[in-house]
């Protein structure tokens, strides 16, 4: 009989590792070569695979890189850097809570963690009283009214502490230094003769009020001459600037119809106020300027009130037009207008922060909001 060879287990274990290892090299060889042949299809994979390995190292970074720093020998303590309002300061509510200035803070049991405030750059800054008088100096395009605005307080306040704005507050020019009060009132030059009584009767408030300022360094109810008084809340009447126009003849058939028409295109930098009985319509130096109704010329020339070249039509039916400012006049004294007649051009003369035209209405010499007439 032939014989018969016995296997061991431990043959029978190697050959089955044999054939396993041979298994997964032909498996791997056989991947590796479809991956080779198609490494075009490959690539949007791989692509992303790239993008999101990077996306991972830079966070990664980024946190290695953060001010978060970890310690185990003390309590926890997280910290913001962020202010908090007066009245929270020192208190200590419940839960060990602490607030200051600059940080809040609460401990427990654990580990400590300093975390820091970003920056912001739009954080919005209250607005904050001003201590003190400060000098504005005039910039191109600024009216009374803008410039008040700028500083939080009314048009009138701007014009009752610079005498020179006293009887013109809407004619600035550049360059022009501006007294600025730190509130609304008037700024009162102490003269002879002046007493607390004196002066809080002519601006129209009570002396305790002038006395109770705190930027006036008054010594009692004393006034020493020349020292200058902020009277808060203080009024002066309003005076009406005058020319001398023509008083010949009136010339027949002048009166108006008492519709008026806008006498410039552009558009309103400043408007109708307490201290500035016009409007002013900005536009290019040398745009026509048209009458505004039908009448005679009553003024035509320079004045010196600060007015510049100024055009004043008469309508014979109690109302007068002014038209300041222009760079050129194109009528005469006495002569008759139509309505829309062109009678002058734009311009930026007397005191002006540039070119516009300065439009009044005047009914029985006294002016009126040019506004309500207007169309």
């Amino acid at each position: 009989m032939p014989s018969q060879e016995t296997v061991s287990p431990q043959q029978t274990e190697c050959a089955w590792r044999g054939r396993f290892v041979t298994h997964a090299i032909a498996v791997l060889a056989v991947a590796i070569w479809r991956w080779n042949s198609d490494r075009e299809g490959q690539r949007p994979i791989l692509g992303r695979m790239t993008a999101h390995v990077a996306l991972a190292l830079t966070l990664g970074l980024l946190l290695a890189l953060s001010n978060v720093q970890v310690s185990k020998d003390s309590p926890r303590t997280t910290s913001w850097a962020a202010a908090q309002p007066p009245g929270d300061q020192g208190v200590v509510p419940s839960g060990g809570v602490e607030y200051s200035p600059v940080t809040r803070t609460y401990s427990n049991a654990g580990l400590q963690v300093q975390i820091s405030r970003q920056a912001q750059p739009h954080t919005a800054i209250p607005d904050r009283p001003r201590l003190d008088i400060v000098t504005y100096m005039v910039q191109p395009g600024d009216t009374t009214e803008s410039i008040a605005a700028a500083f939080g307080l009314q048009p009138t306040t701007i014009m009752w502490s610079n005498p020179e704005l006293e009887k013109a507050p809407d004619l600035l020019k550049v360059g022009q230094e501006l007294v600025i009060l730190p509130l609304d009132g008037v700024y009162h030059v102490v003269e002879a003769g002046d007493t607390l009584q004196k002066v809080a009767e002519k601006y129209k408030v009570a002396p305790e009020d002038i006395v109770a300022c705190p930027f006036n360094a008054l010594d009692g109810s004393r006034l020493t001459v020349g020292l200058k008084v902020i009277v808060p809340n203080g009024t002066k009447p309003y005076e009406t600037r005058t020319v001398t126009t023509y008083s010949g003849p009136v010339p027949d058939y002048t009166a108006g119809v008492g519709i008026f028409f806008w006498p410039a295109s552009g558009y309103i930098s400043q408007g109708y106020w307490y201290g500035h009985r016009a409007i002013d319509i900005a536009n290019a130096v040398g745009a026509a300027i048209l009458a505004s109704d039908a009448g005679y010329v009553s003024f035509a020339g320079w004045t010196d009130v600060g007015y510049g070249y100024l055009v004043v039509i008469d309508h014979g039916n109690g109302y007068q037009t002014y038209y300041a400012h222009l760079s050129n006049i194109f009528v005469v004294e006495s002569q008759v207008v139509t309505a829309g007649q062109v009678v002058g051009a734009m311009g930026s003369t007397g005191n002006s922060t540039g070119p516009h035209l300065h439009f009044e209405v005047r009914y029985n010499g006294y002016p009126t909001n040019p506004l309500i007439y207007l169309p």
